[in-house]
């Protein structure tokens, strides 16, 4: 029936909608996570700018101040008196303004003996950079953790010298916790630090909470690298004074970690940060996203709402204009498409009877009664007919009093036979009206809707001439 196909088509439409909908869902969401990959990367990549550019000025800061240290030790040294061994040194009235907490300032004899300006004194004969000032070299070593105030740092020493032969030399020493405080005062502090550790992992400068710990290598140790990454592939690059990037976990906390050459003995500079900064701005813009995500799949959710209801009204609306106001059942010109299309269809499912019924003496009834009690009569024969017939048959209003019913699947005459005493019994039984049925076989191959109708209509008049309240047959 022509209501199948109406019904498949709003099924396909139906489907050719949710398909869009379900695209335009996905394309939302591919956007979007698009959209937090390249925000992510874009975070990552800056914090990987960021985190280089803070240990360049690391690195730089270092030199600078090693270079800055050594003049004013080279100008000293070449002014100083050496020495002697009393307990007012002539030499320490210049160079206290240098002492403070963590650095102090010193000056040996030529048998390597060191004086400090707080009278401390102590061999550093076998020390290498005392053993390189004897040679006349300026030097910058790292300084045994036992030497000053229990720490590890590191000792700038330039030779003293006098009559071109070295007598002495005079040392700068700054503990591991020192350095670290000037390595760690950038902008990045915060959220980071700095440190400076040999190649083979020494820690030269230490970064706070650190301090104790001699080898930077035994720290990361009990760390977790991910993607691809591990301490070992970190040692390689260090040994070979490679610079680098290295990602990993404290206690589920990302770090990221850079390192160079620092450009001063065999040490390396390294700065690191945790990433929570730009984590947590791609959390923020994470629930952004969500936010909009949510709101926009709530108005896509909300426009495929309304046009199913548009659709839907519509529909019935549609149906609504096929129907005949007053009893319900089809149009004379929306049943006749129906029937055609059904009859050139062909096939085993289609229409085999038809009949054509009008109400005995409706006219009488108007006439009597007046139109209100006819539409009335009108409105109870379409519900009897509805009652009678089966969903997949057509019932429609022809005209006036006149209804016809096409009758879907069946073959023979037995069955509209059946249905038409059942329509006579319920008109009967409704006390007020009567009507007479005409019917007619419609042909295996039979296509021509006015031809059908034509037959159906000469055996209602047989009925009518019979006397009413019957039906009759017209082969």
């Amino acid at each position: 029936m022509m209501a199948d196909r109406e019904k498949d088509r709003y099924s396909l439409r139906v489907m050719i909608l949710f398909g869009l909908v379900v695209s335009v869902i996905m394309g939302i969401f591919t956007l979007n996570i698009y959209y937090f990959r390249e925000v992510e990367k874009s975070l990552v990549e800056q914090t990987y700018q960021d985190l280089k550019r803070e240990n360049d000025e690391a690195s730089a800061y270092l030199q600078g101040m090693i270079r800055e240290r050594f003049e004013m030790l080279e100008m000293f040294s070449a002014y100083c008196d050496l020495p002697e061994g009393t307990e007012k040194e002539k030499w320490t009235e210049k160079p206290e303004t240098f002492e403070r907490k963590g650095l102090r300032f010193g000056v040996s004899d030529g048998q390597g003996i060191m004086y400090y300006i707080d009278r401390e004194s102590q061999d550093i004969s076998a020390r290498s950079d005392y053993q390189r000032a004897l040679k006349g070299e300026n030097s910058v070593s790292r300084l045994p953790s036992e030497d000053f105030n229990g720490q590890g740092g590191i000792v700038l020493t330039v030779p003293v010298i006098r009559s071109g032969q070295v007598v002495g030399a005079a040392c700068l020493e700054y503990t591991s916790e020192e350095l670290g405080k000037y390595l760690n005062s950038t902008e990045l502090s915060p959220y980071g630090s700095s440190l400076v550790f040999t190649k083979s992992g020494e820690q030269v400068v230490s970064f706070p909470g650190y301090e104790n710990h001699a080898n930077v290598y035994d720290i990361l140790k009990t760390m977790e690298f991910r993607d691809g990454q591990s301490l070992e592939q970190m040692e390689k690059a260090v040994e070979s004074g490679l610079s680098g990037y290295a990602t990993y976990y404290q206690e589920g906390s990302r770090k990221l970690l850079y390192y160079q050459p620092a450009e001063i003995e065999d040490w390396m500079v390294a700065s690191l940060v945790e990433t929570e900064g730009y984590e947590s701005a791609f959390n923020r813009i994470r629930r952004l996203s969500d936010i909009f995500l949510a709101s926009t799949a709530a108005m896509v959710a909300s426009t495929v709402l309304l046009i199913f209801c548009i659709i839907y009204l519509r529909k019935k609306e549609s149906k609504r204009a096929q129907k005949d106001y007053l009893t319900g059942v089809y149009t004379r010109e929306t049943a006749r498409k129906l029937v055609e299309q059904r009859l050139k269809g062909g096939g085993k499912k289609r229409f085999y009877a038809c009949m054509f019924l009008d109400i005995d003496d409706f006219k009488k009834i108007n006439d009597t009664f007046g139109h209100h009690k006819g539409d009335l009569v009108l409105t109870q024969a379409g519900r009897i007919l509805s009652d009678c017939t089966r969903e997949e048959d057509v019932i429609v209003r022809f005209g006036g009093d006149e209804f016809c019913i096409w009758l879907y699947g069946l073959s023979g005459r037995k069955q509209p036979e059946a249905i038409a005493r059942r329509i006579l019994n319920a008109f009967h039984a409704s006390g007020t009206i009567h009507a007479s049925i005409g019917i007619t076989l419609v042909g295996e191959d039979e296509t021509e809707y006015d031809a059908i109708l034509r037959r159906a209509d000469q055996a209602l008049y047989q009925a009518k001439r019979k006397g009413k309240n019957q039906f009759a047959f017209q082969l």
